[in-house]
């Protein structure tokens, strides 16, 4: 998600749908990101281990369709405030926790290579989404095994928990490294624009949170509705492709 653009120099690329910090390199602690890193690969061993090493080629193959899927729809953007869907939990139940974390390391390398966050913010990135989509996968499979609700109602749920488990993530981040933000946006040369979140060349994190969790919610309601019309749809004509998301594949 994007926080704020300042002049020329573009510290995030406005409010959007989508749990991903949209900061350039140079801007957080070394520290912090160096442990979004750590942490991701922890969460890939965690998630591999003890598993087969392999997985069979037709998973990989839905890996790679729902990686680019999800790199696609997060250049459309929903006017009028900048949302972007990710499409995060429909990956996640369809490629289940360990092919999840895969497909979030590819898509924030990939949106890190075309300008959306720096490559120091990869490891982050990659640890918000992967919780967003294990969050939903878990929830989903609760509620449509469980509690044995239909996959659109199910699906619906699931979306709004998962992007709120992300966004949340987020918003923590961005909450640690604001001192850091703060000293960007005060050395930033020519200040010709403050975007939402900001108070002066600062970052408000009241005013963040009230972006992220209000008018982000609405955002959270409509990639829900857009998850429930496709998992919906893939449980008429296609029931095994949710089914086969499981934990030890």
């Amino acid at each position: 998600m994007g926080i704020f653009r300042v002049g020329e120099r573009q510290l995030a690329d406005g409010y959007r749908l989508m749990s991903h910090i949209h900061l350039p390199d140079g801007v957080l602690p070394a520290w912090l990101w160096l442990s979004g890193y750590a942490v991701a690969v922890l969460l890939i061993a965690a998630l591999w281990r003890g598993g087969r090493t392999t997985a069979e080629p037709q998973r990989f193959a839905l890996l790679g369709i729902f990686a680019a899927v999800m790199i696609l729809v997060a250049m459309i953007e929903i006017p009028p405030f900048g949302f972007h869907f990710n499409l995060s939990v429909v990956s996640g139940i369809i490629l289940g926790p360990r092919l999840a974390v895969l497909a979030a390391l590819i898509v924030n390398l990939v949106l890190a290579l075309i300008g959306h966050g720096g490559i120091t913010v990869i490891g982050l990135n990659t640890f918000i989404l992967s919780t967003e989509m294990i969050a939903g996968y878990y929830v989903f499979r609760l509620l449509s095994r469980v509690i044995r609700i239909r996959a659109g109602k199910a699906g619906f749920i699931a979306t709004a928990a998962g992007l709120a488990c992300g966004a949340g993530l987020a918003y923590g981040v961005l909450a640690v490294g604001s001192p850091w933000i703060d000293r960007s946006l005060q050395s930033a040369a020519g200040i010709e624009e403050l975007g939402p979140g900001t108070a002066g060349p600062h970052l408000s994190l009241v005013r963040l949170a009230v972006i992220i969790f209000g008018i982000g919610a609405v955002g959270w309601v409509a990639e829900a509705v857009l998850s429930a019309a496709i998992l919906g749809y893939l449980e008429r004509i296609y029931p095994g492709l949710i089914a086969e998301g499981k934990v030890e594949q």
